[in-house]
């Protein structure tokens, strides 16, 4: 099998129930073999599970839980690929075409910085595209709709986007490192719209692939947690995502009036980009 451009990396806390399917997947359409896993402390079986069907995987095992942010930032320590995949290990993979239409989409310009595939989530045995930022503009919009009325009219073109959800995304490391990496003051939730705002920030592009998918059985990990501890936790992702969005869209708003001259490492690619990208991923 032949080795993928990129390294894997997986977020996991109390995943023990998931975390063997991601990686049978993996070993099925990708590869197993250059995946770094950082455990937040798991209370159950995840580490041993690993150890015991996958130990050639690179596990990092923390003495607390750190967060996500600061956890995928360990991992990102490690890696030395041109690519580094971010996997939730609730996801599941549902395309063989999956790694490689991503790769396809970073390899048109390095001013692409993010892909993701569509999520469809997986509640109780129904299964729908669930909705996330990404579909907050006209024509994003209307696929999801077009979704929702089992019409989708197939299409190969990359969509540009301003947000992705991260439980499956493909990214450049150098525009990763660029923008700051992930912001660690965010221990779960508001880490995501604060990249994606760096990269809008400092002219990298992000897109959204809709003719590849992957399914998302959302939270599980925090459906371990006891029930007030999920409501706290949920109430914090929400002050989190707030404050990420107003500082981010500020940062973009006083990066333009400062910087208005002096175009960024991005907005150096621009023209190059132009000229070697279709006219439909302008």
């Amino acid at each position: 099998m032949p080795q993928p451009s990129f390294t894997t990396l997986i977020v996991t806390y109390n995943s023990g129930n998931e975390i063997l399917n991601l990686l049978d997947d993996l070993h099925s359409y990708a590869s197993d073999e250059n995946v770094i896993v950082i455990d937040n402390a798991s209370s159950d079986e995840t580490v041993d599970v690993l150890q015991e069907h996958f130990p050639q995987v690179q596990l990092i095992q923390n003495s607390a839980n750190v967060g996500y942010a600061k956890a995928v930032n360990q991992g990102f320590d490690l890696c030395n690929s041109e690519y580094v995949l971010l996997l939730n290990p609730d996801i599941r993979i549902d395309s063989p075409r999956l790694f490689t239409e991503m790769e396809k989409c970073l390899k048109l310009s390095r001013q692409i910085a993010a892909v993701a595939p569509l999520q469809f989530k997986n509640d109780g045995g129904n299964q729908y595209l669930n909705f996330t930022w990404s579909y907050m503009t006209r024509h994003t919009f209307r696929l999801y709709v077009s979704f929702l009325l089992h019409d989708k009219q197939g299409s190969t073109d990359p969509i540009p986007v301003t947000f992705l959800n991260a439980g499956c995304l493909l990214i450049r490391r150098s525009a990763f490192e660029h923008v700051g990496r992930l912001n660690e003051k965010y221990f779960l939730y508001g880490e995501e719209p604060d990249l994606f705002l760096k990269f809008k920030r400092y002219g990298f592009d992000c897109y959204l692939l809709s003719h590849v998918a992957v399914t998302h059985y959302r939270e599980r990990s925090l459906m371990t947690r006891p029930v007030l501890q999920r409501l706290q936790i949920r109430l914090q992702a929400a002050w989190n995502v707030i404050d990420a969005l107003i500082n981010g869209w500020v940062g973009i708003l006083l990066h333009r009036l400062t910087v208005k001259k002096s175009p960024t490492i991005a907005g150096k690619q621009r023209t190059s980009y132009r000229k070697r990208i279709p006219d439909n991923l302008s």
